[in-house]
Order: structure tokens, then C-alpha cells, then sequence
């Protein structure tokens, strides 16, 4: 055999995974929340146009419990050829680390392929309360050590430990009571005077009419379009940033190819306008990023809340 055949021939299997990189049936999307909730609600949506801007279909599989850990395993389990991502968000992979002393899978390990998109929390107080700043909150907390009660979502959640980081930084106790899901109707009512709630959620609880709900900063990186002139956190207590961001993940192993494909794919619908127009009403803007980007979104994210899941010793197992 020539010498140019016999490389040919060892090349050969290396090339092999190259060329069916890219998957060649359906892309299974796994959302680790349940049906209608905001997570779910975008990845239904960019499915539905990625399908038809790749050119391969994409579906949405719901697979819940576990605070995301049953729906992160699944998809991390998947064979690595493309046919199967996770859409998720980042307490998945910042969080539930450093609240869970085993994982059944590893963010160091999985791919990074894209950002997709992200909402600030918000600071939220009943109206009963009297205070219009954040000043004036932790002004009168001081007076009432331990009496303002603090609803969340549970131990353990943004809204929880969003509180740790306030009495931390501002000097305060507050009484955390947490609730399955979101306090919300709870604060309307006034049985919670403090919630730290997504963006889509403040708008809804302070824009209603004849609401009892005000917002008293935002926790992104700048003002809030949608909440105009509420001040940002951050400016008071630097470093107290507090976004949900929403983002693609492949198992240990992906092709670059496949994720770099597909995280083109994503930043290229940024901008566009189907997308836009009914991620809207959800309060969430639009990010894309490449991979890297992904992985310093991940790397901030876990400066944040780090220091405080040691300090306050908070486990959930």
C-alpha cells in the first residue's frame, strides 16, 4: 500500500465522528421545570425557531423534581452526538453545587454551548411597611430586629438567599419564611413584607391596579426598562447582582462542532423580531453567547453566591 493510502487509512476513523457531528435526528431539548412556567415557555419558543432556522427539528421534553437535578441528570446522561441538550438556568449549575453535597452530574463536565437570556430579580415590600427606599427598608429593619418577614421560595432559592445577602451586607435580621413556590399572594396580602422576585413577576404584582406590592430596587447591572425609576441595588451594595440567566448545555463529550453550530445558531436569533416580540410579556431579554461566554456567566455567578452558602452554612441534604 502507497504511503499516501496508508495515512488516509489511519486518518479514517478519525475523521468518522466529524462528519456525523452533527446530529441527524430530532434534537431533544430537556427542561428540568414544569409545563408553563418562564423556563419552559423559552425554550418552547426558540425550539420552535430553531427548528425552522436549522433545519432540524427541535422539541421540548419536561423532566422535573429534584430542584432541576432529575431533568440535569437525564440530559447529561444522553449520548453525546447532538441529539440531546438541556435548557436550563443557573442554579443548576451554580447553586445546587454548593447546596448539595452529591450531584449526580458535574457542571465542570458538561459542554458549554450557549447563552440564551436573563432577568434581573427585584426587591419587593408591601406597602404597610411605609418605606419607599431601600434606605428607609433597612432603617426601619434595624428598629424591628428579626419582625419583617422575609417570603421565598424555599431554602435555598435566589429569593432565599437573596435575603441572606441583604442582612449580611446591610447588618439586619429578617424572619425567612419560606414557601413551596413563590410568596406572592402572601405579599399582596401583606402576611410578607419583603420578596425578592424575577423581573416579569414585580411588574405584574406592582403594576396592578390597586396594587400593595412596591419595587424598591432592581438587581441586575443597570436600570429596569420595564420598572422605570426604580433604583439599582447594586449602586448601595456593590457586587449585589442578582440575575437568572437561561442558557444550552450538552453532555461531557459534544463535538465542538456541534456546540458551536448550535450556539451560532442561537446568537443569530437574537435580534430577531419573531423571538423578541413574545419573549416580551416574559420580561426577559435576549444575551445569546458563545460558549465562553457561558462559562464566565457561570464563574460570576458562583462568586456571588458562594460566600454566602459558606457563611450562612446553608445545605439542602
Amino acid at each position: 500500500m502507497h504511503r499516501r493510502s496508508l495515512l488516509t487509512a489511519a486518518l479514517l476513523p478519525l475523521a468518522t465522528p466529524a462528519l456525523a457531528a452533527w446530529p441527524t435526528r430530532p434534537v431533544r431539548i430537556v427542561m428540568p421545570s414544569g409545563p408553563g412556567s418562564n423556563p419552559d415557555i423559552l425554550a418552547r419558543l426558540w425550539a420552535q425557531r430553531l427548528s425552522e432556522t436549522m433545519g432540524q427539528p427541535f422539541s421540548v421534553e419536561n423532566r422535573t423534581g429534584g430542584s432541576g437535578i432529575i431533568g440535569t441528570e437525564a440530559a447529561m446522561n444522553a449520548p453525546p452526538d447532538g441529539s440531546t441538550v438541556l435548557f436550563g438556568f443557573n442554579q443548576l449549575v451554580t447553586l445546587n453545587p454548593l447546596l448539595f453535597r452529591r450531584l449526580p452530574y458535574d457542571p465542570a463536565r458538561m459542554t458549554r454551548i450557549s447563552l440564551v437570556s436573563d432577568s434581573p430579580f427585584v426587591m419587593l415590600v408591601h406597602e404597610s411597611l411605609g418605606v419607599r427606599t431601600v434606605q428607609e427598608f433597612v432603617a426601619l429593619a434595624k428598629q424591628r430586629p428579626g419582625r419583617i418577614v422575609h417570603g421565598t421560595g424555599g431554602p435555598g432559592s435566589f429569593s432565599h438567599l437573596s435575603g441572606e445577602i441583604l442582612m449580611r451586607d446591610a447588618g439586619i435580621e429578617l424572619l425567612h419564611v419560606p414557601h413551596r413556590a413563590t410568596p406572592r399572594s402572601e405579599l399582596v396580602a401583606g402576611q410578607v413584607q419583603l420578596a425578592f422576585e424575577p423581573t416579569a413577576l414585580a411588574i405584574t404584582l406592582t403594576q396592578a391596579p390597586g396594587s400593595t406590592v412596591r419595587a424598591l430596587a432592581v438587581m441586575g447591572n443597570g436600570p429596569e426598562p420595564l420598572l422605570p425609576g426604580v433604583p439599582v441595588l447594586k449602586d448601595i451594595y456593590p457586587g449585589f447582582v442578582v440575575i437568572v440567566f437561561h442558557a444550552i448545555w450538552g453532555p461531557q463529550g459534544l463535538p465542538e462542532e456541534v456546540a458551536q453550530r448550535l450556539s451560532a445558531g442561537m446568537t443569530a436569533l437574537v435580534k430577531d423580531p419573531w423571538l423578541s416580540e413574545r419573549m416580551a410579556p416574559l420580561a426577559t431579554r435576549l444575551i445569546g453567547g458563545s460558549p465562553a461566554d457561558l462559562d464566565a456567566a457561570m464563574a460570576q455567578d458562583l462568586k456571588l453566591w458562594a460566600p454566602v452558602v459558606r457563611e450562612r452554612d446553608i445545605r439542602l441534604d
